[in-house]
């Protein structure tokens, strides 16, 4: 397998990735090429990792060269392109009849709040997408029906393998618990409601800070993780101020306990403008028995408790209402038989391992589909 990502800072498919590689077959040899010069923010073993140095928006000859080096040197069975950046160069390099599959883990693209770049290349990869990929493979079925109704997607080519966690991983542990709200400096009746994700226009931290500025509750303290979540980032310490949340909020940047951080939190809001399809973090929180509130994009509305849990997007009143109907739910979360029916619910179709099983067998077909071009695939297990 090589596979052509974008960056492999934190994030969804980086977080996909990295499982793909930790739980996958023992048959399956990985190779990775990034177009940034990230350091992997998840462990990824002893996979080889090729970076291309790419600035964002960049592209080079120099890369496309490196890139096109590897892929001969790796003599790959199957090429696995990630997100929109990488579809787009997964093209550009001489493959020789290995299988391309592309794969993209959003839905919507709009204009206020996407970036130009991205929706170009969208509407590049659209149709290109009708020869070019194997398969194109999607997290969840509103990503699929979106790209193909809205943007003119293949429909023959697509298929969907939902996101999935290893649930044990991510237990409630009480005791870890403990342990980071007292590094945080929260007393015992300190309400953490934390916002998990990279600072970007699509996730909307300006709303989620306006929403819990009208909670007008002293003991909320609003924990952000994520790239650029930090307080040296002079954006989101505008928004802080302007919110009036200077005093209530905890800014730590990428975090890699993710669930001694979940742990710690008494509620995870996702408050996305656009573009989620099936967050990670969210089954994380479903693994962890966290109450969650989202706004009503993509396919998150299955995850929470209530309907009461939802709110529309950018809208911070009702984004605030969510969250106080939820609270009462952070109460002894470890014992409630709801957060219990709940993951063993989701885990039934959000497991890692079937995660796991559905990428793999597209890699599998896809070598044999090699074979049938005169290559030399892998034995299927």
């Amino acid at each position: 397998m090589l596979h052509i990502i974008t960056a492999l800072g934190q994030g969804g498919a980086v977080r996909l990735l990295a499982d793909l590689i930790a739980h996958g077959s023992s048959g399956v040899a990985h190779q990775v090429v990034s177009l940034t010069n990230e350091t992997p923010f998840f462990d990824l073993g002893d996979t080889p990792v090729t970076t291309l140095g790419l600035q964002r928006g960049q592209l080079s000859p120099r890369a496309l060269m490196r890139a096109a080096g590897t892929l001969r040197a790796a003599s790959p069975d199957i090429v696995h392109a990630w997100l929109y950046h990488g579809n787009l160069l997964s093209t550009l390099l001489p493959r020789h009849g290995v299988p391309l599959l592309w794969s993209i883990h959003n839905t919507t693209l709009p204009r206020a709040g996407s970036r130009v770049m991205t929706r170009l290349i969208n509407r590049v990869c659209s149709p290109l997408s009708r020869w070019v990929p194997w398969r194109i493979v999607y997290c969840t079925e509103a990503a699929r029906k979106f790209h193909e109704e809205a943007f003119g997607y293949d429909s023959a080519r697509g298929v969907v393998v939902e996101n999935g966690v290893d649930f044990s991983a991510f237990r409630f542990d009480p005791d870890r618990r403990s342990a980071l709200r007292a590094a945080w400096g929260l007393g015992a009746d300190s309400l953490a409601i934390g916002c998990v994700g990279r600072f970007d226009a699509q996730k909307d931290h300006e709303t989620v800070l306006a929403a819990v500025s009208l909670l007008k509750d002293p003991r909320a303290r609003l924990v952000l993780a994520g790239a650029e979540c930090t307080a040296d980032n002079p954006r989101l310490t505008a928004m802080v101020q302007a919110t009036g949340m200077a005093g209530q909020t905890l800014a730590l940047g990428p975090v890699h306990d993710m669930q001694a951080v979940l742990s710690a939190l008494d509620l995870l809001v996702i408050g996305s403008a656009f573009g989620e399809a099936l967050p990670i973090v969210a089954l994380e929180a479903v693994a962890n028995d966290l109450p969650l509130v989202a706004t009503m994009v993509g396919d998150v509305a299955g995850l929470v408790l209530d309907p009461a849990h939802l709110a529309p997007p950018r809208d911070p009143v009702a984004l605030a209402g969510a969250i106080a109907a939820a609270l009462p739910l952070a109460v002894d979360r470890a014992s409630s038989s709801r957060m219990a029916a709940r993951r063993d619910r989701i885990r039934q179709a959000h497991d890692v391992a079937m995660t796991v099983d559905g990428y793999q067998e597209l890699y599998y077909a896809g070598a044999a589909a090699g074979r049938a071009r005169g290559r030399n695939g892998l034995p299927h297990p």
